[in-house]
């Protein structure tokens, strides 16, 4: 009995022995699986840490070329506002001459048409010869055509006005937009 006791007692240190070595294989396992997750975390740490100094690096770039970029945005702008107000005032400028003309023009067809009112009075009050009939006939002729083409300056003198009328109403909106844009 004191020998298989013995067996008993030897089997149960050597299970207990196994025991440990497992222990000793499973605790130096997870020694290594931490390492490995220890030197993972490192790995991601040093990938963040240049992700941000890169992101950081970036953003100070930008921040320092936006005052250059603000700059060049006034310039372009200040630019483009001069280009509009000269093209504004090169429109006034057009509307005022338009303006000028017409009127000359109004002037100028109503001096025409007293001139042909008075030149058909004086006709009516002259006899003309025999000799002069076919002058007179002549003279009938071109002051037709002079009415003809007082009739065509009328015409004229009207779309002229309704131009301007148009272009009078095309500046208003421009005065408009001009006070917007400068608000």
């Amino acid at each position: 009995m004191d020998k298989r006791l013995l067996e008993q007692v030897q089997q149960a240190l050597q299970a207990q022995q196994d025991t440990i070595k497992r222990q000793e294989q499973m605790l130096d396992g997870q020694q290594r699986y931490m390492e490995q997750q220890l030197r993972k975390k490192d790995q991601d740490i040093a990938e963040l840490t240049a992700s941000l100094n890169k992101l950081a690096e970036t953003k100070t770039q930008e921040l320092e070329r936006l005052p250059t970029l603000f700059k060049q945005l006034q310039t372009s702008m200040t630019e483009q506002t001069n280009v509009f107000n000269g093209w504004v005032a090169y429109r006034k400028e057009h509307v005022t001459m338009q303006a000028s003309l017409i009127s000359e023009l109004l002037a100028l067809g109503n001096v025409q048409i007293q001139l042909v009112e008075q030149l058909k009075i004086y006709q009516s009050t002259i006899t003309p010869p025999d000799y002069l009939e076919s002058d007179t006939v002549k003279w009938e002729s071109g002051l037709n055509e002079l009415v003809s083409e007082q009739i065509k300056i009328e015409q004229s003198q009207a779309k002229i006005t309704g131009s301007q009328t148009a272009i009078q109403a095309e500046l208003k909106e421009l005065s408009t937009l001009l006070d917007k844009f400068e608000k």
